[in-house]
């Protein structure tokens, strides 16, 4: 999240030099050079936080901006979530408490789609599949 603050000028200079290696690829090598992190579990999480809650965090700089989450199937409002900002294109943990009780019964739910003009979220529980696209 820190590169969002950086100028262009600034990434232009910048290097990544673990760029063109996969996931498994650096944790082998971590495994490899015998690296005390190379069996920590992967974190979604923003370690800068601490005890914040990330949905806090955001809400902190960015406000709320409700609007409606819709299923990609059927088009039908199934939700309402507090902002564009707090859900992300695949993302399933989370959504339930944005959801109608008779659409979480229908779960696991995943974000697919972020219509932004429209400030809406439209989800679907049809894993794999190209349910809507980005706008």
């Amino acid at each position: 999240y820190f590169l969002c603050t950086l100028t262009q000028q600034q990434l232009s200079r910048t290097l990544f030099p673990i760029g063109h290696y996969t996931k498994p690829q650096i944790r082998a090598l971590a495994h490899h050079y015998q690296l005390p992190n190379r069996s920590r579990p992967d974190s979604q999480g923003l370690c800068f936080l601490g005890k914040v809650q990330f949905d806090q965090f955001l809400k902190s700089y960015l406000g709320t901006d409700p609007g409606l989450i819709r299923d990609a199937n059927t088009r039908e409002v199934v939700g309402k979530h507090n902002g564009l900002w707090f859900h992300t294109v695949g993302q399933r943990k989370g959504l339930g408490p944005y959801l109608n009780p008779k659409a979480t019964a229908h779960g696991p739910w995943y974000v697919v789609a972020k219509k932004c003009k429209e400030k809406e979220i439209w989800i679907s529980n049809k894993y794999n599949k190209n349910d809507s696209s980005n706008e």
